[in-house]
């Protein structure tokens, strides 16, 4: 299925929301708003089709032929993009064109100039729009369910509405997998925290320890046998063994601090 223009969007609403014969070629292409001052005329059985422009005179003046020239073409475009347009919904299946009545008139015309008026006929040129014009010009148009599909879908095709919904998953998966990297890099960040606050709790005990040990032996009553020179020698020892403990998180930091250096 092909993508549909805004002007072509316009039309499929037209056919989607109107009813009964207002859903015709003639209606659709909003004579009252497209058509004023110029009526267009099909002949059925030798197969042409022309622009009838309003003069002011009997013989009309260059300007206005140079604007009857440039609507000529706008006017030509416009039918183009209807009939072609009808012509693929027809195709695709999208909606139904059928005659609710049959008719003879060889000769049919319309649009918004007036019919006794002087006019300049021009002619439509292309044949195959002129054909389409004809086989288009009396049928009522049907939509089908799934052109009201299409329209409830933003006109979107199948091919991308596919694209749209892998396009969003993939974005999800990808939003998943860097939710879950940052949950572990976080988890892991809050374990190692986690050892590290034990590891400095511990180091502050083992201190708190041997430093009341050392207090102890410092401040205790000397005994009956002259034992000063060994306790000071253990109170020295404890002493040397606490200092070390407390150069314990600076020697872990100064590790560190290279570590992040090379990091950046």
């Amino acid at each position: 299925m092909r993508v549909f223009d805004q002007e072509e969007k316009a039309i499929i609403n037209k056919i989607l929301h109107g009813s009964g014969y207002a859903r015709n070629l003639i209606n659709i292409l909003d004579s009252i708003r497209n058509l004023q001052g110029v009526r267009v005329r099909i002949d059925r059985s030798n197969k042409t089709a022309n622009f009838r422009f309003e003069t002011q005179n009997s013989e009309s003046t260059i300007n206005e032929d140079l604007c009857f020239i440039e609507r000529q073409r706008q006017l030509t475009e416009l039918i183009i993009t209807h009939v072609t347009l009808l012509r693929y919904l027809e195709k695709e299946e999208l909606a139904v064109f059928f005659e609710p009545a049959k008719t003879t008139d060889n000769i049919i015309t319309f649009g918004m100039g007036a019919a006794n008026r002087p006019c300049l006929t021009m002619p439509i040129a292309d044949q195959t729009v002129v054909d389409l014009l004809i086989k288009y010009i009396n049928k009522e148009i049907r939509p089908s369910p799934l052109l009201k599909q299409l329209e409830r879908n933003n006109y979107l095709t199948d091919e991308e509405i596919k694209f749209t919904k892998q396009y969003c998953v993939t974005w999800v998966a990808v939003f998943i997998s860097v939710l879950i990297g940052l949950y572990g890099v976080y988890n892991n960040y809050r374990d190692s925290e986690s050892q590290e606050e034990k590891f400095k709790k511990q180091i502050i005990s083992d201190k708190n320890n041997s430093e009341a040990i050392a207090k102890g032996f410092k401040d205790g009553q000397p005994p009956p046998t002259d034992y000063t020179q060994s306790i000071n020698n253990v109170a020295k020892s404890m002493s040397e063994i606490s200092g070390a403990i407390k150069s314990i998180p600076l020697i872990n930091n100064a590790e560190k601090k290279p570590q992040q250096q090379n990091s950046k």
